[in-house]
């Protein structure tokens, strides 16, 4: 302000100058007469200014000081008005206004607030209220910042990322209740060299999180948490910037999602948390795998690619980000699984992982590559659950020490050979297949078992198989062992009953089941690992016999009961009808059959292979012309009687569609009418007596097997 004044003054003087020397002299002049007071012994020169005053003085001092300050150097000559002189930089920088950035945020229940700039808190904190929208712009923009500004874009709820927006517009959404997620912010034009935007956001669970700048993003995704606050600020470049630019954008490196049998798709699992469900005996049946914002969270390119081994179909095709691997609506279980990493991120990352098996629980983490592998084959073992990572190149990776991995053994690697009287020995028996000869009363007097165990293969289990053989007039042999006989090789004697178990890990992983075609009884039920099958101490001779080696997590070939007796076969009344039963079975504990051509109803009791008879009836089934409905059928509604024209039939029981037991016909008031039966004379029910039609309405359960046959 000073130099602006003395500049005015100069001004002015030069001004005067312009009028020339003898208006100066005439001013001296002017000014001695006012004082009257000539100081004596002073000359006058020629121009007449050697005179002085306290005026004149004041005047040539300021004219001296115009001279001093190089402003009026052509003494008594007029002079050019000098040009305007530019401001300085230092003059410029006080008088320019610093860039300022505004934003205003839309929170639920409030709409929008009032806008704030420059690091203020926009939106609210402790309120539990979500950022629904927001505006940015940049104000007090000089000359030299023209056409720059700001863009901006947020993740919303369900929508994801939003295309980016800029100066003031509005990002996001409003009256459709969807959160702010996350937000990047960034300065467009000139003043992007001169400055960065620095922006954080208070996050719900989270609280407020590190500053990002200049495009990073800042917030959460994937984990549904809301943007409850946001403050935003332009920093010089070179200058300090805030504290805590670290942690600013919460998202995780990798998620993974599981189809599981019963439950469906389960919510996704992200960085090493257990996805599917573990101890309820359920099969994983497919999976999705993702990584949610490679980029956004490695700084890397890049995607994520896994195969799958199903259940009966063997390994798929590889997958990639998202696409579904596996099954649904089939009933397939996942047996196995590989993963790796694609494109730049997997230069500086490896991915982990794991699985939950059955019966066994956690692998140890195996590192994703074409051929790293988790889980079984061969063992029909289901994978359960899994835990996916990644973890960055050189930092300390989970622990790999441990089983990943386990192979079964092939359907061909087991099989068997038999000894048969008078045929000699057999060739190999499949697994499963019968080895001897059933109903030709040939004894089977000798077996050996076999197993391919490949010693090359990686975690295949070890062990063994023993077996020992139950012989006419002598008994037990010793145990043998895969590869060796063990039987009678004379044939002297046969087998009547035998046992097989497992050794080592073997057992672990696998259950072997057997059982006996036996003398009478033909095929008993299925013993295992050790149990006894067959007869002793009643002479029955076995024929043949059936092996299975089975995993653990499969099924049983059959029910695991009457798999070895004591007991002499009974037949019963009729030895048709009891052979031609124990080929059925029944869901309870009785079979009832009915045989058209002796018109005989049979009750039996047990299981198949082990029917007793308890009950044996002659009935009236239907006559040629309507006769009774052959086949297999089950027991259906009862009731106490029905009407037919003049006659009633009581305690009836449904086997199939209009067809029943019932009584014979009666009249009305419950008086026999025609009490005949061992003949077809119906319309095609079975009659019988009262007392034997009533015993099955008592105890015959619904569901029972029934078999109508000639």
């Amino acid at each position: 302000m000073k130099s602006r004044i003395r500049k005015s003054i100069m001004a002015m003087l030069l001004c005067l100058t312009l009028v020339g020397t003898s208006s100066i002299s005439a001013l001296h002049a002017d000014a001695s007469e006012v004082n009257g007071d000539i100081q004596s012994g002073q000359s006058v020169g020629a121009g007449g200014n050697a005179g002085t005053g306290d005026e004149s003085s004041d005047v040539a001092d300021a004219v001296k000081d115009s001279e001093l300050d190089g402003e009026g150097e052509n003494d008594g000559e007029p002079t050019e008005e000098p040009a305007a002189e530019e401001p300085s930089d230092e003059e410029e920088q006080e008088e320019e206004k610093p860039v300022s950035i505004e934003y205003q945020t839309h929170v639920q229940s409030y709409g929008w607030q009032k806008t704030v700039k420059d690091g203020a808190l926009a939106g609210t904190s402790g309120k539990a209220k979500r950022l629904e929208a927001i505006k940015i712009k940049l104000t007090d923009l000089p000359e030299k910042y023209e056409g720059s500004g700001v863009e901006y874009a947020v993740h919303v709820q369900s929508y994801g990322w939003q295309n980016a927006v800029k100066d003031g517009a509005v990002s996001g959404t409003s009256g459709q209740a969807k959160r702010l997620e996350a937000i990047t912010v960034k300065l467009t034009g000139s003043i992007a060299d001169d400055y960065d935007v620095y922006y954080r956001t208070h996050v719900q669970t989270y609280g407020w999180l590190g500053w990002a700048k200049n495009g990073e993003k800042a917030g959460s995704a994937t984990a549904s948490k809301r943007m409850e606050a946001i403050e935003i600020k332009l920093v010089k470049k070179g200058e300090d910037a805030p504290e805590s630019t670290g942690n600013a954008y919460k998202c995780p490196l990798v998620g993974y999602q599981t189809h599981m049998q019963s439950y469906g798709w389960r919510s996704k699992g992200y960085d090493n948390a257990v996805n599917g469900v573990t101890g309820k005996s359920k099969r994983m049946e497919a999976l999705k795998i993702s990584l949610p914002d490679v980029e956004g969270t490695t700084g890397y390119t890049g995607g994520i690619a896994y195969q799958v081994y199903v259940q009966g179909n063997g390994w798929q095709d590889w997958k990639s980000d998202g696409q579904l691997a596996g099954t649904t609506g089939k009933s397939k279980r996942i047996e196995a699984l590989r993963v790796k990493l694609t494109g730049e991120v997997a230069e500086y990352y490896d991915v982990y992982y794991r699985v939950y098996l059955a019966r066994i629980g956690w692998s140890a983490y195996v590192c994703g590559g074409d051929d790293a592998l988790a889980g079984s084959m061969n063992l029909s073992k289901r994978i359960e659950a899994m835990k996916i990572k990644l973890v960055k190149k050189g930092d300390t990776p989970p622990s790999t020490a441990g089983t990943t991995y386990l192979q079964g053994y092939q359907n061909s690697d087991f099989y068997y050979t038999g000894k048969v009287q008078g045929q000699g020995t057999t060739g190999k028996i499949a697994q499963g297949s019968t080895v001897g000869v059933t109903g030709k009363s040939k004894r089977l007097e000798g077996i050996t078992l076999y197993l391919n165990q490949d010693e090359s293969i990686a975690n295949l289990p070890k062990g063994s198989i023993q077996y020992a053989a139950y012989l006419s007039s002598t008994g037990w042999t010793g145990w043998s062992e895969q590869g060796q006989f063990a039987g009678c090789d004379d044939g002297s004697r046969g087998m009547e009953a035998v046992k097989i178990k497992l050794t080592g890990d073997f057992a672990k992983h696998y259950d072997i089941y057997y059982r006996t075609y036996v003398q009478k009884y033909g095929w008993l039920g299925w013993a295992k690992n050790g149990q006894t099958a067959g007869t002793s101490k009643i002479s029955y001779r076995m024929e043949g016999m059936q092996i299975k080696l089975v995993s653990k997590d499969a099924s049983a070939p059959g029910a695991n009961s009457r798999y070895y007796t004591q007991t002499r076969k009974s037949s019963g009344p009729d030895a048709a009808m009891y052979a031609r039963a124990n080929m059925y079975s029944s869901p309870t504990q009785y079979i009832i059959m009915v045989d058209g051509k002796t018109h005989r109803v049979g009750i039996y009791q047990g299981s198949r292979g082990f029917w007793t008879c308890v009950k044996y009836w002659a009935c009236g089934d239907g006559k040629p012309s309507t006769p009774t409905v052959r086949g297999v059928f089950s027991v259906g509604n009862r009731g106490y009687y029905f009407n037919s024209g003049a006659y009633r039939c009581f305690w009836w029981t449904q086997f199939y569609g209009d067809y029943l037991f019932h009584s014979v016909l009666c009249w009305p008031n419950g008086s026999i009418a025609d009490g005949r039966v061992g003949m077809g004379l119906s319309h095609g029910c079975v009659r019988l007596e009262m007392p034997n039609c009533k015993w099955i309405y008592d105890n015959i359960p619904r569901g029972t097997t029934v078999v109508v046959y000639n």
